[in-house]
């Protein structure tokens, strides 16, 4: 019974370990300790996904501080101004918390992907 036991450990700590390598959404980025923590920035160029339960979902391109690009989805509660800057507070896939910035309030490798 021990021997059985150890083996139902071992195959679950496998289990959670390649999840945490081979499957990346909101729910395992977010727990993931080999994850880290990045501010992107986002512009609201275009429309939403308006939600049925309420709120809009946004998918729109951004940029890192050293200006690599990547795209972040995000839920808002309402539609967003048009063509506000926003700082997204991410951890892979998983979105923390987003808050409107200023162009000048950015890195500089970032403003520069935004003024072309």
């Amino acid at each position: 019974m021990k021997k059985v036991l150890t083996i139902v450990v071992a195959l679950g700590a496998v289990a959670v370990i390649c999840g945490f390598l081979f499957v990346h959404n909101e729910v395992t980025d977010r727990y993931n300790p080999l994850i880290s923590k990045q501010d992107m920035y986002v512009q609201i160029n275009r429309d939403g996904k308006h939600l049925s339960q309420g709120g809009t979902e946004y998918t729109l391109d951004g940029y890192n501080k050293s200006g690599k690009k990547g795209e972040v989805t995000f839920f808002a509660g309402g539609d967003l101004r048009k063509n506000a800057y926003l700082k997204v507070d991410t951890k892979g896939k998983y979105v923390e918390t987003w808050e409107e910035v200023q162009l000048d309030d950015m890195p500089k490798e970032v403003k520069s992907k935004f003024e072309q």
